[in-house]
């Protein structure tokens, strides 16, 4: 009988254990109410914080122009109806109904909405925050309509060049005409008649795509083909010219584009060169050229070229009114406009210029002096393009902006070849840069739009140097002059020494700009100098400099704000500086300065400079210069110890400058600068890497620039360069320890990684020799890294096989020196993020055995492409046999030096590379 019963009750056990699990998965909602709705709270803020993420994505890709992908659309939408919906269950859930008079929930109500609360976690949240992570890329690059082929407000017709306009658009029409010239000399305005017609031509859509790209006097050929392919959706990835042109001609044969080529100064090869079909497969494309030169065009083969001429005295006039605006309808400057109108010679580029600088000057003597000068120069100088170029920026420049200007008179007293570093240091403390508030970081971006400015118009030029300027003599010389007379600025160019001597003038004098050979000074102290206006005084080389500087010396000049003496002989400043209440920007650049102790009074300043001074301390009394925004101690060579507590209380500070000092750090003077949250721009030499805090690159806080040096470092860079790259790293210590610290900051441009070896023997940090561990892997990412230098590195293996793109896609030069261990250098799947590398230096890597390894779970490529590679240099690598195992072409299309020593067992090529060039071999 029990086994009759064990026989029936088994069955039923299994039938109740098969209803309890979806009875319980029923019964969960209900007894996981709560829970449900905190899950759901706390997904949902996850959810808004992903969104917002995403969106400041999405804002900074409009920005940007680009077009946000169809996919990311569409998650926002399922993102903002999902959240309306959670808000709204959780909403409702405060509300809930209960039953017997509110004594009890209502359990069937909170079942159903246990339920929805967690599947709405479960299979949407959850999903949509999954699919977030496939969402990148956010956008792509999108085509923005040419700004030129936009209707130009400014843009007139007029009779005389109504004939021009009418037989190049007929070119433009006739199936039959290939290639149209424009031709006349500078300032013409040749471009803005191509922009108008070719506005025209898109809107009555007479072709399917119309191209601009000015070719200049030096044509960069790829520039100009990058140019073309974006504005025809062509993509290029890492094709060099000629490959670049085969792909140009296959996109342009036999299509409707018009390609305008504006501002070409020689003959150009287009279908060769820049890969632009001419004969047969020309299809209906059209050329359309501007240039100085006829014969340019002629010698391009084109035969349908037009001329342009000056404007016609109504024609200049009408321009010129246009320009000038309102001041014309004053009939008392009448006269002095339409002579002014004349001397411009017709030329539509003077006219605009020299009409735009007097449109709000109603004062006769502004035109008088505007016809005066264009009378005095355009006999002469209007003959040669240059000169006349010249004439009209020597004109146009008083009609600066008061920035640009006062900023050009800063320029103009200081000598060629000038950093623009050290012009900030003069300028920024002035109220010259514009703007409210501005960070040093800022600030020096407005000066370099500022020198760019004039630079571009011709009042400054280029240093020998990158981040130099330098000035013509003569432009140097009327800019003084005005300085002079606007400014009350004294120096010895102005040739009026009677003017030093006017003590009613020198009361006026604002700046002072003396060389250290003049004795000016020395001559009006101590009874003839009092300058109770004076804001700027600049004495450059005073090694030559008799005179000391008295003890009562700065009592006449209260107001001075900037103070700059280069080479000061005295080893301690006057104690009147501390009267300079108003000093913000102190220079003692090259002095012999020891003592700085008195400076701590100057509690306004902002800059302080003693670059190469002989400083030996920089003591306590500074942390009063709470004000200090820049501080630069660069160079200096006897500086050995920061107080403690001083750095920490410059809490305004946000560039410091420290290389090339033999500072003693202490750890807690390090950890100071942590506490800088202003510090934009940091630069200096760490020596003893024992005292290098912990996690002291744990978090980005150098923003803008850094040179930073850990370890006695002496390798030099002759390719790129340090002065190319502001964000600079060398470390002399355990970069596997340290390496994944550092990556956090992402924008590193130069990085030089060493370990330190005892002897060469072995490893300070104990790492065995046999042990394979990553250098590079996957969490170390230098997005923004152009030139990695690695020494003395045990590691066996420098790469992940499997790097994100982005990593290390912008290399341009690697050096590896003394890594014994390391059997390959790259794997092959890395070599395609390395598309930009232009130089390969690899000596003493006694192990190495190829430069490119084939992974394991890899099959050997085809190919092996290194597009930029101009130097390849070899060195002492006994075992290395081969660059790339296998069967394989190598291309090295750029390739112009090779250098191998002692490298006996290496075959240069498996087999012949390809597009290879040598002007030099070793």
């Amino acid at each position: 009988m029990a086994d009759i019963a064990g026989v029936v009750v088994s069955p039923v056990l299994q039938v109740a254990k098969w209803l309890a699990v979806p009875i319980w998965r029923q019964f969960k909602y209900l007894f996981n109410y709560t829970t449900n709705f905190k899950n759901l709270e706390e997904e949902v803020k996850k959810l808004e914080y992903t969104r917002d993420k995403v969106q400041r994505k999405v804002t900074a890709a409009e920005r940007n122009v680009e077009e946000i992908n169809q996919n990311v659309k569409d998650w926002q939408k399922e993102v903002e109806k999902t959240i309306t919906k959670a808000e709204q269950m959780i909403q409702e859930k405060a509300n809930d109904p209960r039953c017997f008079k509110g004594l009890c929930p209502n359990f069937v109500i909170h079942y159903r909405k246990s339920k929805t609360a967690f599947k709405l976690k479960h299979d949407d949240i959850d999903r949509l925050l999954q699919k977030e992570k496939e969402l990148s890329p956010i956008s792509k690059p999108s085509n923005p309509p040419d700004r030129r082929f936009i209707s130009n407000e400014d843009y007139l017709t007029f009779e005389s060049r109504n004939s021009l306009v009418k037989n190049v658009w007929d070119a433009l029409n006739d199936e039959n005409v290939y290639m149209i010239g424009v031709y006349g000399m500078g300032g013409l305005g040749k471009t803005t008649l191509v922009e108008e017609l070719g506005r025209k031509a898109k809107e009555d859509k007479l072709f399917e795509d119309i191209v601009l790209v000015e070719v200049s006097e030096s044509p960069d050929v790829k520039k100009i083909q990058t140019t073309i392919a974006k504005k025809l959706d062509l993509k290029f990835q890492n094709e060099n010219e000629s490959e670049m042109a085969d792909k140009m001609y296959s996109r342009m044969k036999d299509n409707n584009i018009l390609l305008i080529l504006d501002n070409i100064w020689e003959p150009l090869e287009l279908d060769k060169t820049l890969g632009i079909p001419r004969r047969a497969d020309r299809g209906r494309n059209k050329l359309l050229f501007t240039t100085r030169n006829l014969d340019v065009l002629e010698r391009m083969g084109s035969t349908n070229n037009f001329g342009m001429g000056i404007l016609n005295k109504e024609e200049a006039w009408t321009l010129f009114t246009k320009m000038a605006g309102n001041i014309i309808q004053t009939r008392e400057l009448y006269s002095l406009q339409n002579d002014v109108c004349k001397e411009c010679g017709g030329l539509p580029l003077v006219i605009s210029a020299i009409a735009k600088a007097l449109r709000n000057k109603s004062d006769s003597s502004d035109w008088k002096y505007a016809l005066q000068e264009l009378k005095g120069l355009s006999e002469v100088k209007y003959t040669r393009f240059l000169e006349k170029e010249y004439t009209k920026i020597a004109l146009s420049y008083k009609y600066l902006s008061d920035e640009l200007k006062k900023t050009f008179l800063i320029c103009s007293l200081m000598e060629n070849n000038t950093s623009i570093l050290d012009l900030f240091k003069h300028v920024v403390c002035l109220n010259i840069l514009g703007g409210v508030n501005l960070t040093m970081e800022g600030a020096r971006d407005r000066l370099d739009k500022l020198v760019h400015d004039l630079k571009d118009v011709c009042l400054l030029l280029d240093g020998v140097e990158s981040g130099q300027f330098a000035m013509h003599d003569v432009i140097r010389d009327v800019a003084i002059t005005f300085a002079h007379e606007e400014h009350h600025v004294f120096t010895t160019r102005n040739g009026i020494e009677r003017d030093w001597k006017d003590r009613d003038k020198l009361k006026k004098c604002t700046m002072i700009s003396l060389p250290s050979e003049n004795t000016i000074i020395s001559q009006l102290w101590p009874n003839d100098l009092d300058c109770p206006n004076l804001e700027y005084f600049n004495m450059t080389y005073m090694w030559n400099f008799s005179f000391k500087i008295p003890e009562g010396f700065f009592t006449v000049m209260p107001k001075l704000r900037v103070l700059n003496l280069v080479r000061l002989q005295q080893t301690s400043l006057p104690s009147s500086i501390h009267h300079l209440k108003n000093l913000q920007t102190l220079c003692l650049d090259k002095s012999n300065i020891e003592g700085v102790p008195i400076i701590g009074k100057l509690n306004k300043l902002k800059v302080l400079s003693l670059r190469n001074s002989y400083i030996k301390e920089f003591p306590t009394e500074m942390g009063q210069l709470t004000q200090l925004r820049l501080l630069d101690l660069s160079n200096c060579r006897n500086l050995k110890v920061i107080a403690p507590n001083v750095i920490s209380k410059l809490s305004n500070l946000e560039e410091l400058y420290l290389k090339e000092c033999p500072i003693q750090w202490k750890i807690e003077v390090l950890e100071e600068l942590k506490l800088l949250s202003n510090l934009a721009s940091v630069e200096l030499d760490i020596e003893d890497d024992k005292v290098l805090p912990e996690d002291f690159f744990s978090r980005e806080f150098i923003r803008y620039k850094y040179k930073i040096s850990v370890g006695n470092w002496s390798y030099q860079y002759p390719r790129i360069g340090e002065q190319k790259c502001l964000r600079i790293l060398k470390l002399i210590f355990n970069p596997i320890i340290y390496l994944e610290e550092l990556c956090r900051i992402k924008n590193v441009e130069l990085l030089c990684l060493a370990e330190y070896l005892d002897d060469h023997k072995h490893s300070k940090f104990n790492l065995q020799s046999n042990e394979i561990t990553l250098l590079f892997n996957k969490k170390v990412i230098f997005p923004d890294l152009k030139v990695l230098v690695l020494m003395n590195i045990i590691s066996r293996k420098i790469w992940d096989c499997q790097l994100p793109s982005s990593s290390f896609e912008n290399l341009k030069e690697l050096t590896l020196r003394r890594c014994t261990k390391i059997k390959f250098v790259f794997p092959y799947t890395i070599t395609k993020n390395l598309q930009q590398l232009q130089y390969l230096e690899i000596k003493d890597c006694i192990d190495l055995e190829e430069i490119v390894a084939i992974e394991e779970i890899t099959e050997a490529a085809a190919s092996v492409v290194f597009p930029e590679v101009t130097f390849l240099e070899l060195e002492n690598l006994p075992e290395l046999a081969t660059f790339y195992p296998g069967i394989h072409t190598l291309e090295w299309p750029k390739l112009k030096r090779l250098e191998m020593k002692s490298c006996d067992k290496f075959k240069i090529f498996n087999s012949e590379p390809n597009s290879l060039c040598l002007d030099h071999k070793v």
